[in-house]
């Protein structure tokens, strides 16, 4: 019997379409420079958190100044690291809808303007590294063919 493998993304990128007329290039979540990145936000989170306090009964938001956003590291990592091009993003020049290429920072302004789109552009980083993990645990599984000798 043959069997049908489950979809593999060359490169671990996948074009998806969160909406009608966009459609996005994609890559997994495990794409080390986005995992790098990701990890040392998260570490200036943590460090931030430690200094305000955050969590305890002596924080105080009054005592918070400028502060980098949060949301925008994160808008920012995803931008570089998992989206990778677009089909159907434009801007306005005199009044005519001009297709732009893709990007860091058009992603990030896209991202900034629409945010449940860096929600599905991570659910569907997740979906394309469980897929990675899945064929290669399946690929661990199988039997080595014998060699005859």
């Amino acid at each position: 019997m043959l069997i049908i493998s489950p979809r593999i993304d060359l490169d671990s990128e996948r074009w998806f379409s969160p909406m009608e007329g966009l459609r996005l290039l994609v890559c997994s979540s495990e794409n080390p420079q986005y995992r790098s990145r990701n990890a040392l936000v998260r570490r200036h989170i943590d460090k931030m958190d430690a200094a305000y306090l955050v969590g305890t009964t002596d924080f105080d938001l009054a005592s918070i100044g400028d502060i980098d956003s949060i949301d925008d590291l994160l808008i920012d990592n995803c931008a570089r690291y998992l989206l990778k091009g677009w089909e159907g993003v434009g801007e306005l020049v005199n009044g005519k809808e001009v297709a732009i290429e893709y990007t860091p920072e058009h992603g990030t302004a896209l991202l900034k303007q629409n945010p449940e789109l860096y929600w599905r552009i991570l659910g569907e980083a997740a979906s394309i590294a469980q897929g990675k993990e899945q064929q290669k645990q399946e690929t661990v599984k199988k039997p080595s063919k014998r060699n005859s000798g």
